[in-house]
């Protein structure tokens, strides 16, 4: 094979065109071509941290001459506006240009701002490049090469600032022939899928399974599907959505996708990931405080149960959204006006607050109590699956009850009677349910109190 390649090489016809240009000529217009390109061109050695001048429009003294690298840009920086001046200054540092060369880059380059002739009012974009040496990394160079910024280049530096800089990732997609090509991949630790794929629906599939979080995969795969997608985006102009990822530094991330048109009638797609994990963390804890202070305000003070208003909102979004059986119980004490006439008002509070705590802890954690008036509570059982559950329930909270008097009133019977209604027999709303277990209350006050009435 390798001979029939020299030899076709060899029949292949050579006639040079003259150019009428010396070895000298030719040298000499490259570098009249690079002068109206560049306003600066700088060898730097990386290792050495050092940086030969090889021409300098502005200071053509320097020319042929070393300096400390650092040194030299930080001087040339002084020219580069407030904004841009810490970017430039680290991305072109010795060690960052090595990081990139290690990590692959051969080409480095950024639009920057810099302060124009006539001081701090007028500026001129500015870019800057390095490229960087192909050979090993002990004698590693990059030249770097300054330019005034043509119009392309600050169109690229605006999108690298506003839009792949705020991305994970910025994907092309080709949702008629379920392929994708991703532009810009800057993830910072975030998993990202694979640079390209002729089989986008099944790529995101996997993305999901590995990197999203259980609760948002199924969610995440079905707003994903290019089915899914053209239906939203026909009627709307993005299809956005928020998921959980597992980021292997910062443990949860929050994410958000953003599909939008790029060419409707071919299905052009763009697609991107931005990190909300912040915006995502202050609206929790915005929610929580909210929470919290809806609950406040809901809670009775004196016995730290839901009072009447959150009892009545409970109890109502138990029943519109639950199913099955629930039991509605009113309490009312007996003899507890006894108790304010023939002794302090701070003995009543603490009684309320020991039967409170009785009721609590004869209910189960799944059930709700609350301090609707002065000495009247309510529980409510979810799930019961007998009668015989509830009276349990009932008599041990009589027992308790009764117990406290003893310890805190010193012999002064106090007690309490109890109406149960049940739900749905006895209706599937708050007033039917109070109306009906307040009546049969009242049973259990005549017929001797300290029991209850089902």
């Amino acid at each position: 094979m390798k001979d029939k390649c020299e030899t076709d090489v060899k029949n292949l016809p050579h006639t040079p065109v003259p150019l009428g240009f010396s070895s000298y000529d030719i040298q000499a217009e490259l570098s009249s071509a690079f002068k109206h390109l560049y306003l600066a061109i700088v060898r730097l050695e990386l290792n050495r941290d050092v940086a030969c001048i090889l021409y300098s429009k502005d200071r053509p003294e320097n020319v042929g001459k070393e300096f400390s690298w650092k040194e030299y840009f930080t001087w040339y920086s002084a020219f580069i506006v407030d904004g841009d001046r810490p970017v430039a200054c680290k991305n072109f540092s010795s060690q960052q240009l090595l990081a990139h060369w290690k990590s692959g880059e051969r080409l480095f380059e950024m639009d920057v701002a810099f302060y124009g002739a006539k001081g701090k009012g007028e500026t001129t974009w500015m870019n800057l490049q390095a490229v960087l040496s192909e050979e090993g990394e002990e004698n590693l160079s990059a030249y770097v090469l300054i330019r005034r910024s043509g119009e392309e280049h600050l169109f690229k530096s605006i999108i690298n600032q506003y839009v792949y800089s705020r991305c994970d990732y910025f994907i092309y997609l080709d949702a008629k022939n379920n392929k994708y090509t991703m532009f810009s991949g800057s993830g910072f630790g975030t998993p990202l899928p694979p640079m390209e794929s002729s089989d986008y629906s099944s790529e995101i599939a996997a993305y999901a399974w590995n990197y999203v979080y259980p609760e948002d995969q199924e969610m995440v795969i079905g707003e994903m599907q290019l089915s899914r997608i053209l239906e939203v985006l026909s009627c709307r102009e993005v299809h956005s959505f928020s998921y959980g990822v597992k980021d292997p530094v910062r443990g949860y991330t929050r994410k958000q996708l953003d599909y939008r048109f790029y060419d409707r009638e071919s299905q052009m797609i763009l697609l991107s990931q931005t990190d909300i994990t912040d915006i995502y963390r202050e609206e929790q804890e915005h929610r929580r405080t909210l929470k919290e202070a809806l609950n406040r305000a809901q809670i009775d003070s004196l016995t730290g149960l839901f009072n009447y208003q959150g009892t009545v909102d409970r109890i109502t979004d138990s029943l519109s959204y639950g199913k099955g059986q629930f039991a509605f119980m009113f309490i009312d004490l007996d003899n507890f006006k006894s108790v304010n006439d023939t002794m302090r008002h701070f003995t009543g509070d603490e009684l309320l607050r020991r039967i409170a705590q009785a009721i609590k802890e004869n209910i189960r954690d799944m059930d709700l109590a609350g301090r609707i008036g002065g000495d009247e509570f309510v529980v409510f059982l979810r799930r019961i699956h007998s009668t015989q559950e509830v009276e349990g329930i009932a008599q041990r909270i009589l027992e308790g009850v009764e117990g406290i008097s003893d310890e805190l009133l010193h012999g002064l019977p106090v007690s309490c009677s109890i109406g149960i209604a049940l739900a749905p027999r006895d209706g599937m709303d708050y007033d039917s349910l109070a109306k009906r277990a307040d009546e049969l209350m009242y049973q259990s006050k005549l017929a001797g109190k300290n029991r209850y009435t089902i």
